[in-house]
């Protein structure tokens, strides 16, 4: 085929034709070079074509995609991909090859990208993932430190996409049907917990990204989950430090009105009331130090802790004070529990004479909680002054 046949279109295709002849050397070149190889026609025409490619095919055989490299004016290598055909004469005889060159550095960047992502992804010590919704849910990319955070593999996932129903916590299981149901809020982290392949449980913050389809239909979901058991305990037991007494352990005052304010606008229930004061702290604090005087108070906290154990909150509301909070009661349990208060205060005097636990005690009952709850603490705080009145009373006498 005459190498004029190509002269019209060259300027508009993107490949760079070349042709040369038995000896290798370049014959044609068609004008659009200068755009891929930064020479002009001229410049190229009679050259080795081992001066333009990187490698020159041996074989005469035509071929298709080759992946080398072109040589360009300035230097630098440029990958291609190359395919050659034979030339022939009218005699079928071959008188020379003709190349075609194309440009695929985009390409090659894109696949080197897309290796340096992998690698990433690969590396990553957080879950990264994608799973199809539609026909059905179905991880089609999940990263392997999922084996490392929850002890299934990557493929275990692949192969069994209900792993995460089976493992999710029954208290969490609402907020991952949420997410899958695109009823939740996506632009905010999901918390939710795993149970661990050797049976702990592991916080995840799932951060989501959804997919949709032309309709607006959700039909994947790529995003990538974190550990955040380490932030979840941490920030546990900052709670259970603002939450309690630093020497009893009991509830302190800030959790005592958290309560208090749930029970008052937002939780109706039977409730009991039992207030303590402790008559003798201040003279044991006086006396022998306020070494002896906590040890007061956490015996005292003992002896409430022993006994109101279901359903209680007990607070230590002051220095002296306790308040113990039971809900769904009755009036006649918060007798019995008054009662026995007061039987297991009598016992445990009588066995250390020389450190005696003497508490006032106050107690009341409501069968609603609902904006009456402090007046039944009130309540119970008279009822506690009147029996500290009857203790000194009767000691005047």
């Amino acid at each position: 085929m005459n190498s004029s046949h190509y002269n019209i279109a060259a300027n508009f295709l993107r490949e760079v034709y070349i042709e040369i002849d038995n000896n290798y050397i370049t014959t044609f070149v068609s004008p659009n070079c200068f755009s891929l190889l930064g020479y002009t026609v001229q410049e190229l025409l009679g050259k080795s074509i081992s001066d333009i490619l990187s490698k020159t095919p041996q074989n005469h055989k035509p071929f298709t995609n080759i992946k080398i490299s072109a040589k360009t004016k300035t230097g630098p290598l440029i990958p291609i991909d190359l395919a050659g055909s034979p030339l022939l004469n009218e005699n079928n005889e071959m008188i020379g090859f003709r190349f075609s060159l194309i440009d695929i550095s985009q390409y090659v960047k894109f696949d080197e990208s897309e290796k340096t992502l992998n690698k990433m992804f690969e590396r990553s010590k957080d879950i990264i993932y994608r799973a199809d919704l539609i026909p059905n849910f179905k991880f089609t990319y999940i990263s392997p430190s999922i084996k490392e955070i929850l002890g299934y593999t990557a493929e275990e996932h692949l192969i069994n996409s209900n792993i995460p129903f089976e493992i999710v916590h029954p208290d969490d299981y609402h907020i991952l049907t949420k997410k899958l149901t695109n009823t939740i809020d996506f632009t905010k982290p999901l918390a939710i917990r795993y149970k661990h392949r050797d049976g702990h449980y592991v916080w995840l913050d799932d951060y989501c990204i959804p997919i949709y389809d032309d309709n607006g239909t959700l039909i994947a979901i790529e995003g990538f989950s974190r550990n955040i058991t380490d932030k979840k305990q941490l920030e546990e037991k900052l709670e259970r430090l603002s939450y309690h007494d630093g020497l009893t352990g009991a509830y302190n005052k800030h959790y005592l009105e958290k309560e208090i304010h749930i029970l008052n606008t937002e939780t109706d229930t039977s409730i009991g009331i039992i207030f303590c004061d402790l008559d003798n702290l201040k003279i044991t604090n006086d006396s022998y130090g306020h070494a002896l005087g906590d040890k007061l108070i956490e015996r005292t906290f003992n002896i409430l802790n022993e006994i109101f154990t279901k359903n209680s909150v007990i607070a230590r509301a002051g220095g002296d004070e306790f308040i113990i909070i039971i809900k769904n009661t009755s009036i006649d349990k918060v007798k019995e529990l008054y009662i026995q208060l007061c039987e297991s205060i009598e016992q445990q005097n009588k066995y250390s004479i020389d450190f005696q636990v003497k508490v006032s005690i106050g107690y009341s009952f409501s069968g609603t909680s609902i904006g009456v709850i402090r007046d039944f603490i009130t309540i119970a705080d008279k009822n506690m002054y009147k029996d500290k009145q009857r203790k000194k009373s009767s000691l005047d006498n």
